[in-house]
């Protein structure tokens, strides 16, 4: 059997409401430090759930002038913020010259909302129209996120941006390792970024009845994966891009090695564009297993995909179970969302990155709020605290509306 080049991590980048550094996002992850609060950047009054992950810490004037601030709509200016971590813990600038060999993919649910929003009330909004933004086109392209980490970091190479709504950031991150495998990158910048915390969207997932509605008034409670009293998710913001490299170029740079993706199973449930499929979901899982050469016993950690939703965690666990067997009671398995709530299409690379993080700390993180865990959800949901685990292997699952599936192996990093 042919063997598979083997592809590395050498950067990490990260924009979230719990950290915009890996120090602190790992940190917070950790210790279980909520980075979901009360909406004040409007007013979601007209909305049952008046709560959201919002990055608190970033500030546009350290990275961007006044024209890219025009031309960047949040989302876009997240991932090349997060990209610009993970270029420069990567060296990459010693690649200039090798400029065509790197790739950008990146994954985004909405993209530019805001500008869509901000384009319509110009036209709509008032007892006239009023100008529309020059800049409103290249703030609502999906693509401008790509496109500004090639432009501004020069690199030649494919550029895509892809969208599968909740699973994007992960099918970004999996097609980069595909892309260097077959041997048309030597390295790949990917991720996902998001921006989604906006009126119209908040009452959009609202009318859906999918956001979590009881505890505006201690929002740190409200996501609660896993828990017998979960009653939805929480919306949020942010970015993860991680440094891909084939291990050839890693060692020919000398750079280090930060841990190994392995494997990577994508597929769709072709089922219903809202609800997941127990089977899809097993069939990624047993996908990206089959892809890393592992088995079922060798992966130390899983970190779900664990929304909160009523219908969603317990169907994860049973898939869980179809490929994990009896182990699946016992085999760590937690939520980051219910730390810092759902970015859609960035959640998938946050949830990678914390996952990547797990493996190289043997470390699982919690899932906060378990306080009575549903019995239909018969895993080990590490409640509450972090937990040190031997890991050397773990995955990360990623599910989303249409029926895409993303499901990402990292191995621990080992010579």
């Amino acid at each position: 059997m042919e063997t598979k080049q083997r592809v590395v991590v050498t950067g990490r980048g990260v924009i979230s409401p719990i950290g915009s550094s890996i120090s602190d996002y790992w940190e917070s992850l950790r210790m279980g430090v909520s980075g979901v609060r009360k909406i004040i950047e409007f007013d979601p009054t007209g909305s049952a759930c008046q709560i959201a992950g919002i990055v608190t810490d970033f500030d546009s004037d350290a990275h961007f002038n006044l024209r890219e601030k025009k031309s960047y709509e949040r989302f876009t200016q997240f991932g090349l913020a997060a990209a610009f971590q993970a270029a420069e813990e990567a060296e990459l600038q010693e690649l200039e010259d090798d400029s065509g060999e790197i790739g950008v993919i990146m994954g985004t649910g909405v993209g530019g909302i805001t500008s869509y929003a901000k384009a319509y009330d110009a036209l709509f909004a008032g007892p006239e129209e009023r100008p529309i933004d020059a800049y409103t086109i290249p703030r609502i392209m999906n693509s401008a996120v790509s496109s500004a980490i090639a432009i501004s970091l020069g690199l030649r190479g494919p550029n895509f941006t892809l969208n599968t709504a909740c699973s994007s950031g992960g099918n970004a991150v999996g097609q980069a390792m595909q892309w260097i495998r077959e041997g048309r990158t030597r390295a790949v910048i990917c991720g996902g970024t998001e921006a989604p915390v906006t009126y119209g969207l908040l009452r959009a997932w609202d009318a859906l009845g999918v956001l979590s509605r009881k505890h505006n008034g201690t929002p740190e409670t409200a996501c609660r994966p896993f828990d017998k009293n979960r009653s939805g998710f929480v919306l949020a913001e942010g970015a993860a891009v991680l440094v891909l490299e084939s291990l050839e170029s890693a060692q020919k740079r000398n750079v280090p090695v930060l841990g190994e993706i392995a494997g990577f199973g994508s597929n769709c449930d072709a089922t219903s564009l809202t609800n997941p499929d127990e089977n899809g979901v097993a069939a990624a899982i047993r996908l990206a297993l089959d892809d890393a050469e592992l088995n079922p016993e060798d992966i130390g950690y899983i970190n779900a995909h664990g929304t909160g939703t009523l219908l969603n965690d317990p169907l994860e666990c049973r898939a869980i179970h179809q490929i994990f067997g009896g182990r699946a009671a016992t085999l760590p398995v937690s939520s980051n969302k219910s730390v810092f709530g759902h970015s859609m299409g960035a959640s998938s690379a946050l949830e990678a990155l914390a996952t990547l993080l797990a493996v190289q700390n043997d470390c699982a993180p919690p899932t906060l709020n378990c306080d009575y865990q549903d019995p239909e959800c018969a895993i080990d949901a590490v409640p509450h605290n972090s937990r040190e685990v031997t890991i050397d292997a773990a995955l990360s699952n990623s599910f989303a509306f249409g029926g895409s599936n993303a499901v990402l192996a990292f191995r621990k990093w080992k010579p």
